[in-house]
């Protein structure tokens, strides 16, 4: 898996994470390619998911709901399975090999799970 330098990292964090905070109050969803091309046209498909997940790790230590279930797929329109490998999944759609992750097909109970944290975040974001 590529791993971007730290100090990259954090860069792109910083841009993608406001842009998701606006997409979580605007109740809405963006797709990898859109976000991508909001930063910028950085950091590239082999490296987004490293900045999501840097992301996701970041509001769960601050106990905030997952704040990458609005960056989603553009053939689904959901989220791709590498949502379901985060910290926090229940252990029954926990995805742990990344050939699980790039497995975009959903069940329907992680569609539930997608669509339940989805609203958790849009709820926590209109007041916060």
């Amino acid at each position: 898996m590529p791993r971007l330098r730290p100090e990259t990292l954090n860069e792109y964090v910083k841009i993608a994470r406001p842009i998701l905070v606006q997409i979580a109050r605007d109740r809405s969803t963006i797709t990898y390619g859109k976000l991508m091309q909001r930063m910028g046209g950085r950091p590239g498909r082999g490296y987004i998911a490293e900045v999501l997940e840097e992301i996701a790790e970041t509001e769960r230590a601050a106990e905030r709901p997952k704040l990458t279930a609005v960056v989603v797929r553009s053939d689904t329109g959901m989220v791709g399975g590498g949502f379901f490998g985060l910290q926090d999944t229940p252990s029954n759609l926990l995805r742990t090999s990344p050939d699980e992750w790039q497995d975009s097909r959903l069940s329907t109970a992680d569609r539930r799970y997608w669509e339940q944290e989805l609203e958790r975040l849009y709820r926590y974001w209109q007041t916060h």
